[in-house]
């Protein structure tokens, strides 16, 4: 409190240091109470002041330079418009109240003229020519305080407005600009039914042929909330706009078309909804490149699995564009028939020749005896020594031999065989054809196994913990024939086919060796062919060939009587793989049709055919393959079903 006092002093005595024929002011107020700085104002403008008990605050001012007495008078009455306070004239009193209630005082009211341009509360009278009063109330309440007041008098198209004398004169400013005979006019529109987004949309594309100069162009915005119309237009135009206005906002119809089911008859809905809906979504597709919307309104769609139908929800104009693209997208796709060729041809060769010799007397005595003679190892594993001990093992093919009594050695009996010669020749031909057929449709992956599948052993256990647990883990794979493809129908009936094609099967082998040996022969490429033309994907074609050679050294060598000290052993083998393929396209239910016949009446002869055999005990049964699945008739359910026991 001493601080302020201080300040409104130091006002005083800067006003009284001045000649009493001057009337500058020079004021520097820095936190000081508001109520001092009132006093100080009423000292030099010798003006009675009224204060309020809610008026409160402090006051800083920075005025280096002296300014007049009426200068002064108006930075004091923006000083109380910045606190939030007015000055009313109430006889010989200015009152000084909040700037809320000023407006319901007795403030000045002029009639004409431009405002002063200072902060004093008061209501000016506006007079308008041309423009519509009611219509301005919504373009200058923004421009207003909230404690201002504006309000329109119709009848004698005039504006009241309470405000600080500076807002007034811009208003005024506004209003000159604004109230011409060629001015525009604002025109609110609340709407029941009709959105105001898209009815702003609707009226701006229907003048946007009129230029912004044109007295025709019109200018109309959305209000949300509200869904409020705005339109700018010349007051001629405001009639024109509002009867389209009124005709466009009626209540819609309940079969207006908004909602649509449609059951697809080819495609999937789900992969069409998915197509829709992006095309809906997507930034890219809300505007063509001509900067057209593609679509008017908001757009909807939902599949149903069920029924494979789709739930759309669209305007109707917008209905009839995803109609369109859905007939485009829902139709009969194309399929292929692949056809597999596998033509695998193998021929092995061998033979086998050679003799061996022994000599020996028997061990059971304990004379010096010698023996001696030669060995021969072979493919089959059989040798003299083990046809001497049980001459029933000589194995295939033709064996001589010249033994002479037996003897013992250890516990074993012994033939005494002298000469043993072995010949055997041996071939092999195998012819295996394959021919995997599988139907897809165009751009769809399928896929076809015909094998077994054949255990692996990866892992064995006999003891865990110090405890026997035997057990084995295995795996299981496919080992047969698989085909892979996935056809693409291109232009001209070509087909693009990627494709995995694999033979496998397994060679031998045991657990004993390491597991089971497999051969596999797998092709995985990617093709051009034309529909209905074969072609061939790959192929093998080995030739092996050996010769082993076992004789005595020096004896063997000798020409023709070496023969009698050797063996000889050649193999030979071949092996022809080849993979063809040939791709039908199937464009209509003809060719389907055409191919299921030819493909049933095959299969139907090969399980009809006589099988040769059988005996008056067990004679062969010819089989018949049911009459109600030839595609070649067409039955009905009722006529596929067997017959119940009432009509028995």
């Amino acid at each position: 409190m001493l601080f302020r006092t201080r300040v409104w002093l130091l006002g005083c005595l800067l006003l009284s240091s001045s000649p009493a024929w001057a009337q500058d002011v020079t004021m520097n107020f820095k936190n000081a109470d508001i109520r001092a700085f009132i006093e100080f104002v009423s000292g030099f403008s010798n003006k009675n002041f009224l204060v309020d008990n809610r008026v409160k605050g402090s006051v800083t001012i920075i005025s280096p330079t002296p300014i007049s007495e009426d200068e002064a008078y108006d930075v004091f009455l923006s000083v109380l418009e910045v606190n939030g306070f007015a000055t009313v004239n109430s006889g010989s009193v200015i009152k000084i109240v909040p700037r809320a209630e000023s407006k319901q005082k007795a403030v000045k009211v002029r009639e004409s003229g431009r405002a002063p341009q200072n902060d004093e509360v008061m209501t000016q009278v506006l007079r308008l020519k041309y423009a519509d009063a009611q219509q301005l109330v919504a373009l200058l309440r923004p421009l207003i305080s909230p404690n201002s007041h504006l309000v329109a008098y119709p009848r004698g198209n005039m504006l009241l407005l309470t405000d600080s004398a500076s807002n007034i004169r811009r208003i005024q400013g506004i209003l000159k600009l604004v109230d011409r005979q060629d001015a525009v006019g604002v025109q609110l529109f609340p709407l029941a039914h009709a959105s105001a987004d898209k009815l702003a949309k609707t009226l701006s594309g229907l003048y946007a042929k009129a230029g912004p100069n044109s007295p025709n162009s019109i200018k109309a915005l959305s209000h949300q909330p509200g869904n409020i119309l705005i339109v700018v237009a010349a007051p001629q135009m405001i009639n024109e706009v509002a009867a389209i206005v009124r005709k466009l906002d009626v209540k819609p119809k309940p079969d207006s078309g908004r909602l649509q089911v449609r059951y697809l008859k080819n495609a999937n809905a789900v992969d069409v909804a998915k197509v829709l809906n992006e095309l809906v979504g997507g930034s890219s597709a809300k505007t063509a490149p001509g900067g057209k919307s593609l679509f008017a309104g908001d757009i909807k769609i939902v599949a149903d699995p069920a029924t494979n139908a789709l739930l759309i929800t669209a305007d109707p104009s917008d209905m009839n564009a995803i109609n369109g693209i859905t007939d485009k997208l829902d139709v009969r796709r194309l399929q292929v028939l692949v056809e597999a060729l596998i033509v695998e041809v193998s021929v092995g060769v061998g033979e086998q020749f050679g003799v061996e010799w022994q000599s020996g007397n028997d061990f059971s005595g304990t004379s010096t005896t010698a023996f001696g003679g030669t060995s021969f190892s072979n493919s089959g594993g059989t040798s003299i020594q083990s046809v001497a001990q049980n001459p029933l093992s000589a194995g295939a093919g033709l064996a001589v031999g010249i033994a002479k009594g037996s003897f013992t050695f250890g516990s074993n009996t012994i033939v005494n065989l002298g000469a043993l010669a072995r010949a055997l020749a041996t071939q092999t031909d195998a012819n295996i054809l394959s021919t995997p057929n599988i139907l897809t449709m165009d751009n769809e992956e399928a896929e076809i196994v015909v094998g077994k599948n054949v255990p692996f052993i990866t892992g064995s256990s006999s003891t865990a913990g110090g405890v026997t647990n035997p057990f084995q883990t295995v795996e299981r794979k496919d080992v047969g024939i698989t085909l892979r493809v996935k056809p693409q129908i291109s232009e001209g009936n070509t087909v693009r086919l990627e494709i995995y094609q694999e033979i496998s099967s397994v060679d031998g082998g045991t657990a004993a060796e390491g597991g089971l040996i497999t051969s596999k022969r797998s092709i995985k490429t990617v093709v051009l062919a034309n529909d209905g033309g074969m072609i061939v994907l790959g192929g093998l074609m080995r030739d092996d060939s050996s010769v082993s050679v076992q004789r005595v050294p020096c004896l063997g060598s000798i020409p023709l009587l070496g023969e009698a000290f050797q063996f000889t052993e050649n193999k030979k083998s071949k092996s022809n793989l080849m993979v063809f393929l040939r791709p039908h396209i199937i464009k209509d239910e003809n060719d389907i049709r055409a191919i299921t016949n030819r493909k049933y009446n095959d299969i139907k002869d090969l399980y009809e055919q006589p099988i040769e055999g059988g005996t008056i005990l067990f004679p062969q049964d010819k089989g018949e393959v049911p009459e109600e699945f030839s595609p070649s008739q067409d039955f009905t359910l009722e006529e596929s079903l067997p017959a119940s026991s009432e009509t028995k």
